[in-house]
């Protein structure tokens, strides 16, 4: 499925999308639970948390992309928008693939601030799925 391409505008309307970014995690969370809770949503291909569960440092949140077989559990799963996970509000959004030969590049509307636990707005954000 290819959703988009390299240097689309921010601000395009979203095609057909099976990549979600989830942002607002607390620095608590690992890959196990948020694969348990959006498990129930839809088969997952694949699930990205960063910084990953063994990273050295600590970081005051965290951000998760999730790949799923299926572009509806897309819609499903931004209904857990503003849910209350461990201690904070989830954010759900739908991120753009660009399909290459060996991995899939999403690229989403909004990229968070870990440092600063904000939102920056529609800036790039890509991260590659697959070797």
């Amino acid at each position: 499925m290819n959703s988009g391409g390299i240097g689309v505008p921010l601000g395009f309307p979203l095609g057909p999308t099976s990549v979600i970014q989830v942002t607002n995690l607390s620095s608590a969370v690992t890959s196990e639970q948020m694969r348990t809770l959006f498990g129930f949503l839809g088969d997952i291909e694949e699930l990205r948390l960063y910084p990953p569960d063994n990273a050295p440092l600590a970081f005051s949140s965290k951000v998760c992309y999730i790949k799923f077989r299926e572009a509806s559990s897309v819609g499903v799963a931004q209904h857990l928008t503003n849910t209350v996970f461990i201690d904070r509000a989830l954010i759900v959004v739908p991120c753009a693939e660009v399909m290459q030969p060996t991995r899939t590049v999403v690229m989403c509307k909004t990229t968070f601030d870990h440092r600063e636990n904000t939102a920056l707005g529609k800036r790039p954000c890509l991260i590659s799925f697959g070797s």
